[in-house]
This record gives C-alpha cells, sequence and structure tokens, in this order.
C-alpha cells in the first residue's frame, strides 16, 4: 500500500510546530495554573488577612474596655487599707466614675466574698453584689447581700469563682432591666485576689454589641463576602445579615453545621482555622477563615469569621488565567512564524544537497553543488561536493582497472583449467600409491607376524634342547651310578659264588646229613653265577649307554649355539620387520595425507576455475554497470 510522501520543509515545520505547541501549551497551562493556585493562595491571605484585621479591632475594644475593669480591680484590691465605711464609699464613687466616663459601659458592678470583708464569716456562700447601671438617662445603685447559704450553687458568678481569671462572658439579653429590653449584652470580669493568688471578688462591665454590627459590616475583602462574631456558646454577637444577631449559630447552618462545629473546635484548639466546604443549599463551594477574638494575648470563646465564595476568589485568578492563554496564543503565532522561517532557511540548502545527491544517483558526476554556508549544512555541502570529486575520481581508475581484470580473469581460468587437470592426473596416480602401500603394508604386518612367531618357536626350541642336554647330563650320572652299583653286585655274586663252594665243602664232609644243605649251596652257585652274569651284561649295556648318552650330550652341545644363533637371526628378522611396519605406517600415512591434499588440490582446482569463470562474467557485469556513471573525458 503506497504512502502518502510529504516534504523535508513541510515535515520538518509541521513537527517542529507539533514539538512548539506541545511544550508551548504544557508551559503556559503550567505557568497559568501556578498563577490561579497563586492568586488563589494569596486571596485566601487576603481573607485570612481581613479576618485578623477585625480581629484585632474588636479584640482592641474589648481590650480598651478589659483595661478599665483592670484599673477598678487594681483599686479594689487594696480593700484592707481602708476603713469599711470609707471604702465602701470610695469604692461606689468609682463604680460611678466609671460608668459615666464610658458612654458604651451599660453597668458596672463589683461583688465580694462575704468572708474576704469579714474574717469571721464562716458560710461556704455569701456575697455582697453593688451595680452602678443607667437608668432614664440617670446613673443609679443597686447594693445587696446574697446566697448567704452553705449549700450548693451553680449560678455564673460561682463559675467565674471557680475560673478565677478575666473572662470575657457569653452574650446574652438581659431579661430584667426594662431599658435593656432586647438589648445584647456582653460581660466583662476581672477577679479580685489576695497576695497568694486566692478569689475574694469580681469587678465586672457590662457592654452592648450593638456596635459589633457596625464593625462587622466594614469587612468586606471580596463580593459577597460574610462576616459574623460567634460567642462561646454559639450564639451570634454580629454578622453580615443583622438579622440572623443573637440567634444560634449551629442552627442557622442546618445541614453544613457539623463543620462549622468541627471548625470552631478547631480554633479552640489551634487558635485558628481555615477551610473549604459546598454549601447544601446553593451547592457553592466557600473558603472559611476562623480568629479567635484575644484579651491581651489569650485567645477568648469569641470567634470571628469570614466567608467567600470560591469563585470570588478566583475571579481574578480565572482573568489572569484568560489574559495567559491570549498573551499564549500571540506567542504562539509569533512562534509559528519563527520557526516556518527558521524551517525555510535550513530546508533550502539541505534540498539543494537532495537535488545533487539525485543527480549523482542518475550517474551524472559532472555536476556542481553551489551552497556556501558556514555551518553544519556548509559542511554537508562541501562533503558532498568532495564525496563527487572522490566518486569521479573512484570510477575512473574503476574503468581503467577493470578491463584489466577482464583480461586477467581469462588468463586466470586458462590457468586454472590446466591446474585442475594436474591435480587431477595426480589425485589418480597418488591414490595407485596409496593403494600399493596399503598392500605392502599389509604383507609386511603378516611377515612381522610370521617372524615374531618363529622367534618364539625357536627361544622353545632352544629351551627344549638345553633341558634335553641336561637330562642327558643327570642320565650319565645315574648310569654311571647303575654301573657302580652293578660292580658292586658283580662282587657280592663272587662272593655268593665262593661262598656256595665252601658250602659244597662243607655239606659233602658231612655226608648224607650235609646233602640236602649242598642242593641249596648248589643252587645259591648257580644263582651267584647268573646274578653275575646279569651284572656283566648290565655293566656291558650301561657302558654302551653312557657312550651313547654322551655322543648325544656332545651333539647337544653342538646343535644348542646354531640353534640360540638362529633364535637371535629370527628375533633380529621380527624387530626389522617391527620398524619397517612403522615405518611402512608413517609412509602410508604420508601417502594418505598427500592423496587428501591432492584431492583438495583437485577441488580447489576446480573451484578455481569456477571462480575465474565468475570473476570473467563479474568483469563484464561491472564494465557493463560502470557505463551508467557519465564522466567527462572518458567514454
Amino acid at each position: 500500500m503506497s504512502r502518502r510522501r510529504f516534504n523535508l520543509r513541510l515535515r520538518l515545520n509541521v513537527n517542529i510546530l507539533i514539538a512548539a505547541t506541545i511544550i508551548y501549551c504544557l508551559a503556559i497551562g503550567y505557568i497559568s495554573w501556578r498563577l490561579r493556585e497563586i492568586a488563589y493562595t494569596n486571596s485566601k491571605e487576603i481573607v485570612k488577612g481581613a479576618t485578623r484585621e477585625y480581629r484585632n479591632k474588636i479584640s482592641e475594644e474589648l481590650n480598651v474596655m478589659m483595661e478599665s475593669a483592670r484599673t477598678m480591680n487594681h483599686v479594689f484590691s487594696a480593700h484592707k487599707k481602708y476603713e469599711p465605711a470609707q471604702r465602701d464609699t470610695f469604692f461606689e464613687n468609682i463604680l460611678f466614675s466609671t460608668l459615666e466616663k464610658n458612654p458604651d459601659f451599660l453597668s458596672t458592678g463589683l461583688y465580694w466574698e462575704i468572708k474576704a470583708l469579714d474574717e469571721k464569716y464562716t458560710k461556704k456562700n455569701g456575697r455582697i453584689r453593688t451595680i452602678c447601671y443607667r437608668s432614664n438617662n440617670q446613673l443609679k445603685l443597686q447594693k445587696e447581700i446574697l446566697d448567704t447559704t452553705n449549700n450548693e450553687i451553680k449560678g455564673s458568678y460561682y463559675k467565674l469563682r471557680e475560673l478565677n481569671k478575666e473572662t470575657l462572658w457569653n452574650p446574652y439579653y438581659d431579661l430584667v432591666t426594662k431599658e435593656l429590653k432586647g438589648t445584647l449584652i456582653a460581660s466583662l470580669f476581672v477577679p479580685i485576689q489576695n497576695s497568694s493568688g486566692k478569689f475574694e471578688g469580681l469587678v465586672g462591665i457590662d457592654i452592648t454589641l450593638s456596635q459589633m454590627n457596625k464593625l462587622i459590616s466594614g469587612i468586606m475583602p471580596f463580593e459577597e463576602s460574610v462576616s459574623y462574631v460567634v460567642g462561646g456558646n454559639h450564639m451570634i454577637i454580629a454578622h453580615t445579615n443583622q438579622s440572623l444577631t443573637g440567634k444560634s449559630f449551629i442552627d442557622e447552618q442546618k445541614p453544613d453545621s457539623l463543620i462549622f462545629h468541627s471548625g470552631l473546635e478547631q480554633v479552640v484548639r489551634n487558635k485558628t482555622a481555615s477551610f473549604t466546604y459546598v454549601n447544601s443549599q446553593n451547592q457553592e463551594k466557600y473558603f472559611v477563615s476562623y480568629e479567635p477574638i484575644l484579651i491581651g494575648s489569650e485567645p477568648t470563646d469569641w470567634i470571628i469569621g469570614v466567608e467567600v465564595p470560591t469563585r470570588v476568589i478566583l475571579k481574578e485568578a480565572q482573568k489572569v488565567l484568560l489574559n495567559s492563554v491570549f498573551v499564549g496564543f500571540i506567542g504562539l503565532i509569533l512562534l509559528f512564524i519563527v520557526i516556518y522561517l527558521i524551517g525555510v532557511k535550513i530546508t533550502t540548502p539541505i534540498v539543494k544537497g537532495v537535488d545533487f545527491a539525485k543527480t549523482i544517483a542518475s550517474g551524472n558526476l559532472n555536476t556542481k553543488l553551489d551552497i556556501h554556508q558556514n555551518d553544519e549544512i556548509g559542511d554537508l555541502a562541501e562533503s558532498l561536493s568532495l564525496m563527487a570529486s572522490k566518486l569521479t575520481s573512484i570510477m575512473s581508475e574503476i574503468i581503467q582497472s577493470s578491463d584489466t581484470i577482464a583480461e586477467g580473469s581469462l588468463d586466470l581460468m586458462d590457468s586454472s583449467v590446466k591446474l585442475a587437470d594436474g591435480a587431477n592426473n595426480q589425485a589418480a596416480s597418488s591414490e595407485e600409491i596409496s593403494t600399493s602401500m596399503e598392500l605392502m603394508l599389509s604383507r609386511i604386518q603378516q611377515n612381522t607376524k610370521n617372524a615374531q612367531k618363529t622367534e618364539r618357536i625357536a627361544i622353545k626350541a632352544a629351551q627344549g634342547i638345553q633341558e634335553g642336554n641336561e637330562s642327558t647330563k643327570a642320565l650319565i650320572k645315574s648310569m654311571n651310578n647303575i654301573v657302580q652299583k652293578i660292580s658292586i653286585v658283580g662282587e657280592i655274586a663272587k662272593q655268593t659264588n665262593l661262598l656256595a663252594i665252601n658250602a659244597s665243602i662243607e655239606a659233602s664232609r658231612y655226608g648224607m646229613q650235609g646233602k640236602g644243605f649242598g642242593v641249596v649251596a648248589a643252587e645259591i652257585k648257580k644263582l651267584a653265577e647268573r646274578s653275575q652274569q646279569a651284572a656283566k651284561e648290565i655293566n656291558e649295556l650301561s657302558t654302551q649307554g653312557i657312550l651313547q648318552a654322551k655322543e648325544t650330550e656332545n651333539k647337544l652341545l653342538e646343535i644348542i649355539p646354531d640353534i640360540e644363533q638362529t633364535a637371535n637371526l629370527v628375533k633380529l628378522i621380527a624387530a626389522s620387520s617391527l620398524d619397517q611396519k612403522i615405518s611402512s605406517e608413517e609412509i602410508n600415512q604420508g601417502i594418505q595425507q598427500l592423496n587428501k591434499v591432492t584431492q583438495q588440490n583437485a577441488e580447489s582446482s576446480f573451484e578455481l576455475s569456477i571462480n575465474s569463470k565468475s570473476i570473467s562474467a563479474q568483469a563484464k557485469n561491472l564494465k557493463k554497470l560502470i557505463s551508467y556513471f557519465k564522466i567527462e573525458g572518458l567514454n
């Protein structure tokens, strides 16, 4: 299947533009994302900063009020310096004076533990309450003694007594004073302590929280921001929506109450908090920042919060993102133009080089490449021109050498044919010699075996004759012993014969009495004569046997050297045959190797003949191929 072909300039521009576009878009995307994140983070910090700013304003106002309470506390702590009548009048004047100088105060109060003023008082409870308050634009004083009992009481005063520290009391509505009906009030308390820190009473100031809504309405870090102040009892002290003032903050959040309750607890634990949530009513995402209200450097249970929709926070970030994308698009267009111009500048000399290479490929070596650049492309053009020049020179030499190769290949073919014929004849001769050598080697091996067998027989015969000679010597010795013994038998026969004669004589003397003995003596005489005759014959035969045995011994002694010499000669013949066999085997191996080499030479000669024919054909083909190139001055 054919594929569509694109030229280099188009491919270069397309590939570079695609790669640059991807990299540029990734860079712009990352930068835009980072700018959006930075803008979002900065916007959140703006919200947090506004929360801290107004937290500080509220804390500053409360601290000013708390400072008035501390001032009174400092005076009241020195109560033991004054007489009771003088003390009470003086302390009441201080309450009046403080309330008169601070129009924002609703009332000032002084609470004493009775046992702190009267050491003889022994009950568990009992307090003196002195309140200075406004009524019909006049300052009035109320003083009374309360709770003189030992019962367990859990009112607000006793919680403050247990805390024994500066306290910002949670907001509440005064249900007693008619003038303050519907007014949200908060109280500041400072404990009166003796030198050991033991609780003796309280200094209190009641303040109105109506000014808080004005302050909260000024918190507007972004459009649609919502601000509020919440007390420790979750009552809304002030809110951007003033209709929510005095209501329960958690109840107003309804489905989202758990999220806000967790956020309020986090402020109490960590002194600060911020989080995002999705409003269940409008399904919009909000960023919330909380800060605790401070009294001095200590956080209270009061919290100021600011909520801003994240779409408002991200509005500026989105604007930055759109600007970045627009600028990036303009930059991308400029990048396309620059890349196109660079591509044209790069590809123009490359196209010239390609055309030059095509001309060379068509066989025309007379073409020239006109590129003059001081860079890698210029180096490539110079290399292509040098290549064409070298190729022209080389092809000229090849054309001149191809004829020489063709002529030489013909001579080589004739010589290889003759060499192949001689090698075949030599191989046939070496094959015949090899066959004759194998036959001769077989006969030499048989002669060697027969000589070795004859050697063994001769050695065995020499050993047998030697043994027979020894046996003959033993026989002669035995026969000599027999002759000696026979001579003894002859002597015994002579003596026996004499005894028989003597016995006959003696028998004749006795007449008839000795006749029987005479007969025996006659028989003994006969026996002695016969024994003597037999001994004589045996002696003669033994003497003759000894002579024959000695003659046999002499013959054997004469034969033994000849047989031993024969065995030695046979042994030498066997050794020579063995050496001849080894030499013949080596000669046969050499002839076999020569035969193998001759066969190889014959095969090589045949291959050489075939190759020389192939070289001749290739030389003709080379001349045909070379004719493809067109070189000026050469056909």
